[in-house]
């Protein structure tokens, strides 16, 4: 029995460093809460200049700065202890030849054939970037659904919510708008909620946890919520992601377990891209102010706010990873669906209308 057991730890070890080599981004897997590290890719080894041996085994906390550590550690015991299931972050290292390098990080919960540990994915950030660098798009594989994008005010109602609500739960932009953020929260999850925004409080950039949700109380569905705070109060002003979770969905001729890490890897990647996008929500008018946002998709959002923040089609294609003529029927949709005849005019209606919520928020 016990051969059997050694056996099967073997097994799932092995799983979890081929989980960890296949990816071509900086990744380890940490043990929680202790931070150390069970597998380390070579793509990470070269960002730390080190040696793959040498980090396997070793502390992650010890490559952080003195100061660095007591936030590291507290983010591996918040998903250790199930607070979190994953979590954003600008952690600085103790590099002795570059001196507080700066990396940003995003930890999240992975449970491979048994063995429940932290996959971190590096990212190397400029000194106080405002934004989390998008991973590239995952090649071979398919893209995650619907990905619903809106925002909590300082009274935690919601107050912007794209179209993409609506094939989620069911229910459209205008039916959420006004709606208070914990009436359509499961109780039994609305602990790990607070204690997600009480993280995001402290310093990190965004959080993220399994969440039960239901318009009206009754069918409950199960989502990745990304959560991150946009203004300061008690409560806080939120922005946040949510995606259908559909990990344990079939797939015809694929095992359940190559189906799994694939959408933990697609989730990953995407909630990455979904964060660099949650500082730009603010821009963007309450519902209450311009009830025709909730026509738009995510992806309609993310185009419209990095237009906003004055990128051109060339650089929107480039930081969305697809082609220019995607950005302009993008464009020629939200042009569409907010009735303007072009760029000049959607921004001076955006920027009108966002001055109205500023006006009455």
């Amino acid at each position: 029995m016990g051969r059997d057991r050694a056996d099967g730890t073997a097994e799932s070890a092995d799983a979890l460093s081929a989980l960890v080599e296949s990816s071509e981004v900086p990744l380890a897997a940490v043990e929680l809460p202790s931070g150390q590290f069970l597998a380390v890719n070579p793509a990470l080894a070269k960002l730390l200049d080190a040696d793959v041996a040498a980090l396997t085994g070793s502390s992650s906390l010890d490559l952080l700065l003195p100061g660095e550590r007591d936030a590291g550690r507290l983010g591996f015991q918040a998903l250790a202890h199930g607070d979190l299931t994953g979590y954003q972050a600008i952690r600085r290292l103790a590099h002795p030849g570059e001196p507080d390098q700066v990396l940003s990080v995003w930890v999240s919960v992975i449970d491979v054939e048994g063995i429940r540990a932290g996959l971190v994915s590096v990212v190397p950030a400029a000194d106080r970037d405002s934004e989390f660098g998008p991973l590239p798009p995952l090649s071979g594989v398919p893209q995650p659904g619907n990905v619903v994008l809106g925002t909590v005010d300082s009274a935690w109602r919601i107050d912007r919510i794209s179209q993409d609500v609506t094939p989620v739960f069911g229910i459209t932009p205008e039916q959420c708008a006004g709606r208070p953020v914990l009436g359509v929260i499961h109780p039994a999850d609305a602990p790990a909620f607070l204690a997600a925004v009480e993280h995001a409080r402290r310093g990190e950039r965004a959080v993220r946890l399994a969440l039960r949700l239901s318009p009206d109380a009754s069918d409950w569905t199960a989502v990745a919520a990304v959560i991150a705070t946009i203004s300061p109060g008690a409560p806080p002003a939120l922005a946040f992601a949510l995606m259908r979770d559909d990990a344990s969905a079939p797939a015809a001729g694929r095992s359940t377990r190559e189906v799994q890490l694939e959408v933990h890897l697609l989730r990953i990647a995407e909630e990455l891209r979904t964060a660099g996008l949650i500082p730009r929500l603010k821009q963007l008018p309450a519902l209450a102010d311009n009830p025709r946002l909730g026509d738009l998709t995510s992806r309609e959002w993310a185009v419209l706010t990095r237009l906003l923040d004055g990128q051109r089609a060339p650089a929107i294609a480039a930081d969305l990873y697809v082609s220019q003529s995607t950005v302009r029927n993008h464009l020629s949709a939200i042009y569409a669906k907010l009735g303007v005849s072009g760029q000049v005019d959607l921004i001076r209606l955006i920027r009108r209308d966002a001055k109205g919520s500023d006006d009455t928020g």
